[in-house]
């Protein structure tokens, strides 16, 4: 049986759920393409997964010759919506609890891919449904040897290449006085080219004000130069250029100064201390209890709320970390503000702590990559920034 279909029978065993009921269209829907593969169907489908039967597919009669190589599934086939209809009556009408790819009032949206109507549709059978989401976490987003191995070493490189930016904005201030957001982020850039790593979008190397922008990037008709005093942020993120390579993603802070002014110094430590605050909390309490990722978001907004820039922190703490296109995976993220995420944050999982104040004079964010290991420690494999580079130093 396929390793996915064994880990998620697993789950539903633990966890006192009679049946993972995945509806699809057009390969709309990633765990389906894992199980079955790309194939040309062109109709609604359904994915089940029974606790305890053979799993099935309830599939339209043009798409069973695509299906027909699917050992692990039995078919049920239907030519009319109202024979689709009948189908799913009579096969989910003995359940008593699901899960579905649903999330309350719809926060987390790459769980919630089930559409109302099929989900209504079951509910109305007086079947309890609960959402798959740390079921999701569990099967799609804890990393492997090979996976972790690839994020050490990207994170290795990406330190690397972020302390060469920083050198070279101080050669260029010595050399011709100035520097440019667009001539380090290219820097950067052909860095990653020559270490042959992916990434899906350049790096974003910001000056000042330009900082308290979370998503400002410079471009080649549209950047600043780099002058002294000047804070720089610097956000990068890149992978080894392999298949089941993950993401290394992290912010350092510099001052084009030789040393810190007080008031850098003052939002680098109130971060800092969060970040700090946050790490120790999931040293103690991951051994103990389910850690859910709202939690250390709430943990950390709380300290930087106890300070006047509370209302200049707008985004979430962190996210989640897997082998994706983006360095934003499909797990946990580290969230009670842009939605409330109750995902549990489990073994052999990986995500970003990345709090940052975006004031009016100039924007701050610190990131790091954290790794859950086996004995549910917590490691950063992104470095942990102690105190803003002196660039001129």
């Amino acid at each position: 049986m396929n390793k996915i279909i064994e880990n998620i029978k697993t789950y539903l065993t633990e966890n006192d759920v009679d049946a993972y009921i995945i509806p699809s269209y057009e390969n709309n829907n990633e765990l389906t393409l894992k199980i079955l593969g790309r194939k040309m169907l062109t109709r609604k489908l359904f994915l089940i997964i029974p606790k305890e039967e053979k799993p099935y597919l309830i599939t339209h009669s043009i798409d069973k010759l695509f299906l027909q190589d699917q050992s692990d599934f039995d078919l049920k086939v239907y030519n009319t919506y109202k024979e689709m209809l009948d189908l799913e009556k009579q096969s989910f009408e003995h359940y008593k609890t699901i899960i579905m790819d649903i999330s309350e009032n719809g926060l987390l949206p790459k769980v919630s891919l089930a559409d109302y109507g099929t989900v209504k549709f079951i509910a109305d059978l007086n079947i309890n449904i609960k959402s798959s989401a740390d079921l999701l976490v569990y099967n799609n987003c804890r990393l492997n040897k090979t996976n972790y191995k690839s994020m050490q070493e990207a994170c290795e490189l990406n330190l690397m290449i972020k302390d060469e930016a920083f050198n070279k904005i101080k050669e260029d201030i010595l050399t011709i006085g100035y520097s440019d957001e667009y001539r380090i982020q290219q820097f950067i850039v052909k860095r990653y080219q020559e270490n042959n790593m992916f990434f899906d979008e350049a790096p974003i190397v910001s000056v000042n004000l330009n900082a308290s922008n979370p998503h400002y990037g410079p471009s080649e008709s549209k950047r600043s130069r780099i002058n002294k005093g000047d804070v720089v942020l610097i956000d990068m993120w890149a992978k080894l250029n392999d298949e089941d390579a993950i993401y290394s993603d992290i912010t350092w802070m510099g001052e084009v100064s030789e040393t810190i002014s007080s008031k850098v110094n003052e939002r680098f430590l109130i971060l800092r201390h969060a970040v700090d605050k946050a790490v120790l909390f999931l040293k103690s309490e991951l051994k103990k209890r389910r850690v859910e990722g709202y939690e250390v978001d709430r943990l950390i907004r709380d300290e930087i709320n106890k300070t006047i820039y509370g209302p200049y922190f707008t985004h979430r703490t962190g996210h989640s970390i897997f082998n994706d296109l983006s360095p934003h995976g499909q797990g946990t993220n580290i969230d009670d503000y842009e939605s409330k995420d109750t995902r549990a944050i489990i073994k052999n999982i990986a995500f970003s702590l990345e709090p940052g104040i975006y004031y009016k004079d100039f924007g701050m964010r610190l990131e790091t990559d954290v790794y859950i290991d086996d004995n549910f420690e917590p490691v950063l494999v992104g470095g942990h920034q102690n105190e803003v580079i002196a660039i001129l130093k």
